[in-house]
């Protein structure tokens, strides 16, 4: 029973985000009230603030897993090296996951992950929640690791990382031409990092 609960709160949580993410790349994070987002999804704004503490909550509700993902391997990867742990979520896909590989981004997911991203640059709200959300990072990678300075020095190219993606797609660069630009800026990071602290 707590098993099928879970999946309702799940799939209850993932409706009213992909209702919330319509309304936000239709007309702009400022302008999409929550009694808009609520009536979209139907349900009440109280139910969305059950799951969601914020209407940034809202737009930015699948960064609590990038970072998990990130702890995880950085916990579950090679001994020898935290930045080779890393390096294919950083530089395998558009997101922080192994969902979505370069190699399946056609137009309809290159087209949303533009709306996405647009709607977030245009926001001064989101870009400056962007900045607090990765910076809040650095203390629980400092936790996984024991290492400040590793932590410090990914949490930067994770923001390198977003301000090449955000680039490429609101000038609607070819989804090759950003892939190679992450690759290489953040690949030479990694490995600049990798030399930095090579037992971390």
């Amino acid at each position: 029973m707590d098993g099928l609960r879970e999946r309702k709160k799940a799939a209850a949580r993932q409706a009213m985000s992909d209702a919330a993410t319509r309304l936000f790349e239709q007309r702009g994070f400022d302008h999409v009230t929550l009694s808009e987002i609520a009536a979209a999804a139907d349900v009440s704004v109280k139910t969305i603030f059950n799951y969601f503490g914020s209407k940034e909550d809202l737009f930015f509700d699948a960064e609590p897993q990038a970072l998990e993902n990130l702890l995880t391997a950085v916990r579950d990867g090679p001994e020898v090296s935290k930045a080779r742990a890393v390096r294919s979520l950083l530089l395998e896909g558009p997101m922080l996951d192994l969902g979505c590989p370069w190699s399946v981004v056609d137009q309809t997911v290159y087209e949303g992950l533009r709306a996405f991203h647009v709607c977030e640059n245009e926001s001064p709200t989101l870009r400056a929640r962007r900045l607090v959300i990765i910076n809040s990072w650095a203390a629980p990678l400092v936790a996984a690791t024991g290492s400040p300075g590793w932590a410090a020095m990914l949490v930067g190219l994770l923001a390198f990382r977003h301000q090449l993606l955000v680039t490429g797609l609101v000038e609607a660069q070819p989804i090759g031409a950003i892939e190679e630009a992450i690759r290489v800026d953040i690949g030479a990071g990694l490995d600049a990092l990798d030399r930095a602290y090579p037992s971390s």
